[in-house]
């Protein structure tokens, strides 16, 4: 069974979504869902904050790239934030490190817009 737990911030002009537990097949449509929701309501500076993140599946990597597509159309971006080593592996791998910006902080992140 899949834990996921994911808080959103709409109090300022850029969007944290926080993300803990694992994205895999059967809890990435959760977090495709988040996503797809702020990006609906014209909310397109989006900051991914992974810091609790463990494990992440190519459905939760689908769910990443769609936002950040969806974002960059509307004149927008996904930022990422406290991405553990294991998790920038897989985004090293899987050649999505010059897609996203990654920051240590929400501050710098947010900045970054």
């Amino acid at each position: 069974m899949s834990t996921l737990s994911i808080e959103t911030d709409n109090t300022q002009s850029v969007s944290v979504v926080k993300v803990k537990g694992r994205v895999d097949s059967e809890s990435a449509p959760e977090l495709d869902s988040a996503l797809t929701n702020l990006l609906n309501e014209d909310r397109n500076k989006i900051i991914l904050n992974l810091q609790g993140v463990d494990y992440i599946s190519s459905a939760g990597l689908r769910a990443m790239v769609k936002a950040y597509q969806t974002a960059k159309k509307a004149g927008g971006d996904v930022h990422l934030v406290s991405i553990s080593q294991s998790i920038e592996v897989i985004l090293r791998t899987v050649g999505m490190m010059q897609m996203f910006k990654m920051y240590p902080t929400n501050e710098e992140a947010a900045v970054g817009f």
